[in-house]
């Protein structure tokens, strides 16, 4: 079936739409270079393709599925909104989830092969079948394929398929990949600006330790703001020691990649708990999390330099994918990576405001000086989302969004108990004076309106909710052994 040609609005419209083809073309070749050049692996290639295409995309989730000749050997998923692969991997063009949603599909085919699919979740209906939308999909999976099959070229096997099928959870297409003194295991995941790997340190004597080995994309290993804010946050997490923020072990550059080792959390994060599809989990439980994470915020605000004079740290960037959630019950607050210490404003350039808009503070939207109780804001934010399942002012676009934050009063959410709701409101205040003056003071308002779980009954219920990334966690550690 031949599709019709594609008719656009105006030059500048179709300038867009060349322009992202374009841009997928070129971060195929980057990403396929890159991952044999450092032989990361088939999974790990696709894991930084398939999130960078669904930021290019403004998609809301995505999937990738690559078949052998008996069937699915590889999935990965992108997006914080529950996303069940399987359900669409066999579908084609767009498709509506009746929801106010559309799941894009393209099958991964070559002449008579099939390799699988990708698919991309978006917001709308699209009446019209979103032809501009499909044909960049289109356009992904035609890239994709040809990638796919270059891996199995540098690759043993009868055939392709046959080379697929030797995928596995305990091993990966090429991957034997080393940065420094770190073997590559297994993607974790991949933003903006990094990729997230298991990995094994590698020592004398065979020890060894999993670690978290977060590495900057190679299109971005040039930038000098870039490697800048990586090295201030590999830095600044040396000195974070605390049970409840992620330990920084190592960092470096090999190769011409830089890189930082960190703890591994055997969990997932609060991102993944909020959207499960089992519903919202109950009050004991996100009081359990955000007390914890309340805790290692606490630490971190209260860090001095050498002489004892008080560092000001901020952490400016919080939202529920950098609080970890382990199945040992143990809360963490990572990445660090835009903190700032006293006397720095948020604008660092000329209008270009820092962390996510969907959780800034007011003073952190209008640009105006903040301290650790821009933090606090963030984290009430970060509790209204937790017990009601929607974020609290989003309009869905950044701009309004922000305007929300400063201008916009909240009503209680239905099924919100009153002490938790005064816990929010003192939150997210608008003004920084009326709110908990430390973490610490939050964390005992909110573990006095909702007791939480003790730890081993967190660990407990987590490892309940999530046992395919328990088996991921078992299949880690045979890797490592």
């Amino acid at each position: 079936m031949v599709s019709p040609p594609l008719r656009f609005d105006s030059l500048e419209e179709e300038v867009r739409f060349l322009r992202g083809l374009v841009a997928v073309q070129r971060l195929a070749d980057e990403v396929l270079e890159d991952c044999i050049d450092r032989q990361v692996g088939l999974t790990a290639a696709l894991d930084v393709f398939l999130t960078q295409c669904a930021r290019m995309i403004h998609a809301r989730g995505a999937f990738v599925q690559v078949h052998g000749a008996s069937g699915p050997v590889l999935t990965r998923v992108w997006g914080n909104e529950y996303f069940d692969a399987s359900q669409w991997a066999s579908y084609r063009g767009a498709v509506p989830m009746g929801d106010g949603r559309t799941v894009f599909v393209a099958q991964l085919d070559i002449g008579s092969m099939a390799l699988g699919s990708i698919g991309f979740l978006l917001a709308g209906t699209f009446g019209d079948g979103g032809p501009h939308v499909l044909a960049l999909v289109e356009a992904v999976a035609e890239v994709l394929d040809t990638s796919i099959l270059s891996f199995i070229a540098l690759s043993e096997g009868q055939n392709a398929l046959d080379r697929l099928d030797s995928l596995s959870d305990a091993g990966d297409l090429g991957s034997r990949g080393r940065l420094g003194r770190y073997q590559l295991l297994h993607p974790l995941g991949t933003g903006g600006m990094a990729q997230v790997m298991v990995a094994r340190s590698v020592n004398p004597g065979d020890v060894s330790r999993l670690v978290a080995l977060k590495r900057i994309l190679p299109r971005l290993v040039d930038d000098e703001v870039i490697v800048h804010q990586f090295l201030d946050e590999a830095k600044l997490g040396m000195k974070l020691n605390h049970p409840n923020l992620i330990t920084i072990y190592d960092f470096g550059n090999a190769a011409g990649a830089y890189f930082i080792a960190m703890e591994l959390v055997r969990g997932v994060d609060l991102d993944l708990v909020i959207y499960s599809r089992h519903g919202l989990a109950p009050p004991e439980v996100v009081s359990a999390v955000l007390c914890q994470a309340l805790e290692g915020l606490h630490f971190a605000h209260e860090l001095k330099t050498d002489d004892g004079s008080p560092l000001g740290l901020v952490h400016r960037d919080l939202s529920p994918h950098n609080v970890m959630c382990g199945f040992d019950g143990r809360a963490k607050v990572l990445d660090f990576g835009v903190a700032k210490m006293k006397d720095q404003r948020t604008v660092t350039l000329p209008g270009i405001v820092k962390g996510k808009p969907l959780y800034m503070s007011p003073e952190q939207a209008t640009a105006e000086r903040i301290d650790r109780r821009s933090d606090l804001f963030s984290m009430g934010l970060i509790l209204y989302e937790a017990l009601v399942g929607r974020r609290a002012f989003d309009k869905g676009d950044d701009t309004a969004t922000m305007e929300a934050i400063v201008n916009d009063t909240l009503p209680r959410p239905a099924g919100v108990p009153q002490p938790l709701w005064e816990v929010l409101q003192r939150a997210l205040a608008k003004h920084a004076n009326e709110r908990f003056r430390n973490a610490l003071e939050m964390a005992d308002a909110l573990r006095e309106a909702s007791p939480p779980l003790s730890t081993h009954e967190l660990g407990t219920f987590l490892q309940q909710r999530f046992p395919r990334r328990v088996a991921d966690v078992q299949t880690w550690e045979k890797l490592r052994a």
